[in-house]
């Protein structure tokens, strides 16, 4: 199936059948359905690809040094943030892309999760 085809969570978030996903704060209850080919990651350090979900500022500030310097180099890096307006938050693409910015990294793409939820692909700088 071509990419453009592909409009399942998991090829939205360009993960590839049978590479792992570490999934890093998790809100409980969040439905994240990437199929039967993406194995949980039991490290992140081993992970193929990093979702990281951040509510507000405050967690993205303490989370990124965590995912950041411990993720793969060639791992997949994704920050998981509620759209602007859903659950009391003021984050968006623009704000986002600036807190990361410092760290080395950069934005690259950005896709729906849901209705609540938006991701965005850091890779290094």
């Amino acid at each position: 199936m071509g990419r453009a085809a592909d409009m399942s969570l998991a090829g939205k978030l360009q993960l590839k059948p049978g590479r792992s996903t570490a999934f890093v704060n998790r809100p409980d209850g969040l439905e994240f359905d990437l199929g039967n080919e993406h194995p949980a990651a039991g490290a992140l350090e081993r992970a193929d690809a990093v979702i990281v979900f951040c509510r507000d500022r405050q967690e993205l500030e303490r989370l990124r040094d965590q995912f950041v310097p411990q993720a793969a180099p060639d791992a997949l890096t994704w920050v998981a943030y509620p759209k602007a307006g859903e659950l009391g938050t003021e984050r968006n693409r623009g704000v986002l892309a600036e807190l990361v910015k410092v760290r080395t990294v950069r934005p690259v793409r950005q896709v729906a999760v849901d209705e609540t939820w938006s991701a965005l692909r850091l890779r290094p700088a």
